[in-house]
């Protein structure tokens, strides 16, 4: 599994919004109902995803990010 899920050296709270998984500042989990910032630079409101919602597409800006937040935290060693 890709060790950008290391919970211990949390990047980001993924939850789908607008038709994308997007990655969400990891300073507070989310709530449905919150105004949310995305590392692509969006602002979304969280909902309650369904289990149909889970099967969107990542967004890539998102996920591009989130690699490079966690090389960072790495000592850029990828």
């Amino acid at each position: 599994m890709s060790d950008i899920f290391r919970p211990q050296e949390l990047i980001a709270y993924w939850r789908p919004a607008e038709g994308f998984r997007h990655g969400l500042e990891p300073d507070r989990p989310p709530h449905p109902g919150q105004a949310r910032n995305t590392l692509c630079g969006l602002t979304i409101t969280v909902g309650a995803p369904t289990e149909l919602d889970w099967l969107a597409p990542t967004c890539s800006d998102c996920w591009d990010e989130a690699r490079s937040r966690r090389d960072a935290a790495d000592g850029g060693a990828r």
